[in-house]
């Protein structure tokens, strides 16, 4: 028997101190710019006509099942370092949760719905370039095996915003994410800001029967919290390792875009890197780097320690500390093994391994190494790194420093059905830097042509079926 997708009214049991009721934004209109029905198969709502698409994801009406009106969650969160008690969703609010063909639990978010009783004075909106740019990132990282928020719905809303990072008056919309959770490090960072303990304990047996479905939920409250903050430590751990050999940049790291389930969310000022450059930045307010490609594993284990302080009340110091050791190991683990994936490639060891990275973070960008098309290049390891290097384009790859590189991963073999997938492979090569990004958005700003997009979004999703990264994320 196969079993359907199911609406689900989980969050809204925890009861109200978790979230308030939002009043959803009436736009103008409603344009549907993009429909996810590949994340919608999941969840049986890929066969919805485009007008019943618009009323739930762009007019708010509630899906069959759904017993609750929109929820602003709500949550704290440092940002930038700073606490800030003021924070819950400003723009957006759970839709919907709904348990999928396999019983797994999804939420369905939205960004750019309207003011709720966290706008803090903002318009409660997002530029429709805002949405592309999320998109874009999603379809991306999903692409190179990246565990991320799905962009679910692009609903253009007609209205004109005015915004200080974008020419404006700027195009508007509406979007909706599926993602594995909404539980971020911030969630409990409030309750731990208002000794809302009990509210704490109750969290965390949700974690466990919904998201951390490994963990017994029968256990004492202590050794919950114990195997869930270690549990949140290795899937946050994994999530970075992965992001590092994606050569991707958040942006904003704060405490409040971080879900305990390890699942990336939340796309503002991203980037993917040219040049391996470990200061390179997303954020152009990032004064003092503190987000930079190389300071994401530093961020994300601050983030955890955050985390670790907020459950102090059941798990002693001593435990604390040595979950948050288990940060680096399960990092190091990660980013080797999905640098082996993208290379097409078995196992190399630790060691040579941070001889390679440590190369290629020092010389990359000094001799115009692109990191995207280093991994494309040596492709199923040996074979594949000895026919580049004959080549005047492969000559680059013995220069100076950088030709250790290619002795330790000449050493290497092929990944099952990498030499096989090799020359596809090159001819759907795939990168997403800046200036791509604004070819794309100036298409859509000054000739409302989609065309772009389209075609981007069908080559990264080629990309991705060729690498067979579905095996990796949960599409």
């Amino acid at each position: 028997m196969i079993n359907k997708a199911k609406v689900a009214n989980n969050h809204f049991n925890l009861g109200d101190s978790f979230y308030h009721i939002a009043t959803p934004a009436k736009f103008p209109r409603h344009i549907l710019r993009f429909r996810n029905d590949r994340a919608a198969k999941l969840l049986d709502l890929d066969q919805l006509n485009d007008n019943e698409w618009i009323k739930y994801f762009g007019k708010f009406e509630k899906l069959p099942g759904c017993l609750h009106k929109p929820l602003a969650l709500k949550y704290h969160g440092h940002q930038f370092g700073y606490y800030n008690p003021d924070l819950g969703d400003g723009r957006g609010f759970l839709l919907a949760q709904i348990l999928d063909t396999n019983n797994i639990l999804w939420d369905l978010g939205t960004k750019g719905s309207g003011q709720t009783n966290y706008s803090r004075g903002g318009d409660g909106r997002l530029t429709l370039k805002g949405a592309v740019r999320e998109l874009l990132a999603t379809e991306f990282l999903t692409a190179l095996g990246v565990s991320t928020s799905q962009t679910f719905s692009i609903i253009e809303t007609a209205e004109e915003l005015q915004r200080n990072d974008e020419p404006s008056p700027t195009r508007s919309a509406v979007l909706v994410r599926r993602s594995n959770s909404h539980i971020r490090i911030g969630t409990f960072q409030r309750l731990k800001y208002l000794n809302d303990y009990e509210n704490i304990e109750l969290l965390l047996k949700y974690l466990s029967k919904n998201y951390f479905t490994n963990i017994k939920p029968n256990k004492c409250i202590k050794t919950l919290a114990e195997d869930i903050f270690l549990e949140s430590v290795k899937r946050i751990a994994e999530s970075i390792g992965r992001i590092i050999a994606s050569g991707f940049v958040h942006g904003v790291l704060n405490t409040d875009n971080f879900n305990v389930t390890g699942e990336v969310f939340d796309y503002g000022p991203w980037r993917f890197i040219e040049f391996a450059n470990t200061s390179f930045t997303a954020a152009y307010f990032d004064n003092d780097g503190r987000y930079s490609f190389g300071r994401q594993p530093e961020a994300a284990l601050w983030a955890l320690s955050q985390l670790g302080k907020s459950l102090d009340e059941f798990i002693d110091e001593k435990i604390i500390i040595e979950t948050l050791n288990q940060f680096s190991k399960n990092f190091h683990r990660s980013l080797q093994k999905h640098f082996c994936w993208r290379m097409g490639i078995e196992d190399i060891d630790s060691k040579n391994l941070n001889e390679i990275m440590v190369i290629i973070l020092n010389e990359s960008e000094k001799n115009k190494i692109d990191f995207a098309n280093m991994f494309y290049d040596f492709y199923g390891g040996k074979n594949s790194i000895l026919d580049c290097i004959k080549t005047n384009y492969g000559k680059k790859y013995k220069i100076n420093e950088f030709s250790k590189v290619v002795e330790i991963l000449k050493e290497s073999f092929p990944s099952k059905g990498a030499l096989e997938k090799k020359h596809e492979l090159d001819n759907i090569r795939q990168n997403m830097l800046i200036n791509e990004v604004e070819q794309i958005w100036s298409e859509i700003d000054k000739n409302d042509n989609w065309e772009l997009l389209n075609k981007k979004v069908y080559k990264i999703r080629k990309l991705g079926y060729l690498l067979e990264s579905e095996k990796l994320v949960n599409l």
